[in-house]
């Protein structure tokens, strides 16, 4: 997983990134910033409030970092786990990881994602308190 760590951490140093943001009313709006047959790199902006659901990625390993504002996570590894991440924090996952992250926030958010191999697709899933059951799947970003 450090690869990705890595790369995320190389976009994070741009400092023109940010001129790309433009925040969205409600949601998430992705910029797709590096694809090839090993990585795939995407910034994502947080309106107030938006929201994941659970998901995984499928067969994809993945990293994320916060550059601006704070994201929750909530993490479901048997039972449900919570972290607060800020910016600067980072965050890998192996592929099959099911988590929910959320903007609960007053304030936007911008994050970076990177997937390995490239997301291929995701699988939603419903939490329902002591366990999760899949409700769907759908093909990675394009």
């Amino acid at each position: 997983m450090q690869p990705l760590l890595d790369a995320i951490r190389t976009y994070a140093d741009d400092e023109d990134l940010l001129a790309r943001v433009q925040v969205p009313v409600t949601g998430r709006e992705f910029h797709l910033l590096r694809r090839d047959d090993d990585v795939e790199v995407w910034m994502i902006v947080w309106a107030p409030g938006a929201s994941t659901g659970f998901h995984d990625h499928g067969t994809a390993t993945t990293a994320f970092t916060v550059l601006q504002g704070s994201l929750v996570e909530h993490n479901w590894l048997g039972g449900l786990q919570i972290a607060d991440i800020g910016p600067g924090d980072a965050r890998a996952h192996a592929a099959g990881h099911v988590h929910d992250v959320r903007n609960v926030g007053s304030r936007p958010a911008i994050s970076l994602h990177a997937y390995a191999p490239r997301l291929d697709a995701m699988h939603n899933y419903r939490f329902l308190g002591d366990r999760i059951t899949l409700i769907g799947a759908e093909p990675g970003r394009a």
